[in-house]
């Protein structure tokens, strides 16, 4: 009986300490530099997030074998007879009839105006209402078509600069498995995230990281974010939070809407 009260006292401390479920950590994908001229994708094929998609040219038009055959010429018309005019008749001169005396005007007495019911004065509010309303939608929809056009032109320029240390590479990711030409999503939108953070070197201390949650919809545009993690460095976590505020719209659609577990650390930021 000593001993397996010995042995409970032993196994207590260990049960209690011991999670039954153990937390499942998020492995952290490498980051690589992306080209935002390409569209994210869901299944990326092996490739280089940062090649430039190349548009094939259309193959050339096989000649035709064997001479041409000559076309025949055309036979020229005969020229027609011109007809002769008859010399015109004289036109006879007509009689101006006499001016019959101006009656006096009457003028139309005015249609009395139909009175206007309070149903028909709130059906015509109701419809400027909704005039109104189809105006300023209208509008909104015009100013995130200039501001996603105006993104779309930044990443082309800041793209540019983004060169693959492998010429002619196929666009997708290292490693990956999927059949269609693009960067992943999560890889897109941290490149995206990344060119809006901007972060004093002279700040730089240690190798703070946070853990950020993003959901985006179809259209990349940011719906909700949350640090899950901060980093424990108050200056980077906020430049982070000013970055994805200004990332929320993408310069792409994404495949469907997503949301992502991104690690932001500060030295691989810094050594991009």
């Amino acid at each position: 009986m000593l001993l397996v009260s010995l042995l409970l006292h032993l196994l207590i401390p260990v049960l209690y300490y011991t999670p039954f479920f153990p937390k499942r950590e998020i492995q952290k994908p490498p980051v690589y530099r992306v080209n935002l001229v390409n569209k994210p994708v869901k299944n990326p094929q092996a490739g280089r997030p940062e090649a430039v998609a190349v548009k094939k040219k259309p193959a050339p038009k096989p000649e035709p074998k064997g001479k041409p055959k000559e076309k025949p010429k055309p036979i020229p018309p005969k020229p027609k007879a011109v007809p002769v005019k008859p010399e015109p008749e004289p036109k006879p001169v007509p009689v101006k009839p006499k001016a019959e005396p101006k009656k006096p005007a009457v003028k139309p007495k005015p249609e009395p105006k139909p009175a206007v019911t309070k149903t028909q004065e709130s059906a015509l509010q109701k419809r400027l209402e909704q005039l109104r309303a189809a105006q300023q939608k209208k509008a909104q929809e015009q100013e995130r078509k200039d501001r996603l056009a105006a993104l779309k032109a930044a990443a082309v320029a800041e793209s540019s600069q983004v060169k693959s240390p492998i010429d002619d590479a196929p666009v997708g990711m290292v490693g990956g498995k999927g059949d269609e030409a693009g960067p992943s999503a999560i890889a897109f939108v941290q490149e995206f995230i990344q060119q809006q953070w901007s972060f004093s070197k002279y700040q730089a201390t240690g190798s703070p990281e946070a853990e950020v949650k993003l959901v985006y919809n179809a259209e990349g545009e940011l719906l909700h974010y949350q640090f899950l993690k901060k980093s424990g460095n108050s200056s980077f976590d906020e430049s982070l939070t000013r970055a994805i505020t200004k990332s929320k719209q993408l310069p792409q659609p994404l495949p469907e809407a997503m949301d992502f577990h991104i690690f932001f650390n500060l030295k691989d930021m810094l050594d991009r």
